[in-house]
């Protein structure tokens, strides 16, 4: 048993003019530079999209869109400095009211029922300095991805999600039982945003967001993070060696908004500098935790490492 909320917006006689349809079309618009093709992403019908910008902009009293017009690709619609100052406050107000009515719920129909927590599994990296889709590359006789899949068990975690533009991924995953979102946009600040929004339909009090090239990562410090977590909700916490700070990070509900509208090309530690007060730092087990694998190289040296192959003894 869980709470849903679904928050709209109404004008004074009491009519609907904004709400989760609306604003995921005007994101898919930033995102496409098209009306149209956002539409078809929400496989909506042209008109009925139209007509949805039409009403909350008359409600409203300003435009949502403007066309831009001409160069390569011959037009299109981008999101006024009016729509998006009000789609993000739109999103804040919602994912406040969710909150809310979470924590409330919990105290209502629950006991001391503990933080819900997600995972956001960060798969859509190019490899270009490997050569090939490093993440499928073997490591220790499977493929690298399988051991932050292990260490990230689902036990864990409510929910967990992998964001990749890979199908191969995506094929491996499906196998597994863990959800996907495949996507084709370029950006670190895509693939945290498209993370969140495959939560939005039961949104967690706080997501996990954790890279799949870092081996050694192991399930004792995921679960580490994870008890800081539900102990102090309210923080945001990064794991961290010596004072050298890395991956993963989780993110309470409340920076959610924040998250979807990352600097392009960002991932979401941009977001503590804001908050620097706000984040707690977890101690890694060992500074192999927090290595990554980039090269060919990489993951010859830490496959024979004999510091790393304690991770993998019986």
């Amino acid at each position: 048993m869980y709470s849903t909320t679904r928050v709209y917006l109404r004008d004074d006689n009491g009519d609907k003019f904004f709400g989760e349809g609306p604003c995921h079309l005007l994101n898919g618009i930033e995102r496409t530079g098209s009306l149209r093709a956002a539409a078809e992403e929400m496989e909506m019908a042209y008109t009925k999209a139209l007509r949805l910008l039409r009403h909350a902009e008359a409600t409203l009293g300003f435009p949502l869109t403007e066309r831009t017009i001409g160069g390569k690709g011959g037009g299109g619609s981008r999101l006024t400095p009016q729509a998006k100052e009000f789609v993000q406050k739109y999103e804040t107000f919602r994912d406040a009211c969710r909150q809310t009515n979470e924590k409330l719920y919990r105290q209502i129909f629950t006991k001391a029922a503990s933080p819900v927590l997600a995972c956001v599994l960060m798969a859509s990296g190019e490899s270009r300095r490997f050569g090939d889709n490093k993440l499928l590359a073997p490591f220790h006789g499977e493929p690298l991805i399988c051991r932050i899949l292990a260490a990230t068990d689902s036990s864990l975690f409510a929910r967990r999600v992998v964001v990749t533009r890979h199908s191969e991924i995506t094929k491996l995953c499906g196998g597994m039982g863990i959800p996907t979102v495949l996507h084709s946009f370029p950006y670190r600040s895509d693939t945290v945003r498209l993370g969140l929004e495959a939560l939005d339909d039961n949104p967690p009090d706080g997501c996990m967001f954790c890279p799949c090239d870092q081996p050694f990562l192991s399930k004792d410090t995921i679960e580490n993070m994870i008890q800081a977590f539900m102990g102090e909700p309210e923080y945001i916490y990064r794991l961290s060696w010596n004072g050298t700070p890395g991956s993963p990070l989780i993110f309470p509900r409340k920076y959610f908004a924040e998250l979807k509208h990352l600097p392009q090309g960002k991932g979401g530690s941009c977001l503590l500098q804001s908050y620097p007060e706000q984040v707690r730092y977890i101690e890694a087990a060992s500074h192999w935790e927090l290595k990554d694998i980039d090269t060919r190289e990489d993951l010859e040296m830490m496959e024979k490492n004999p510091m790393g192959k304690q991770f993998f003894s019986p």
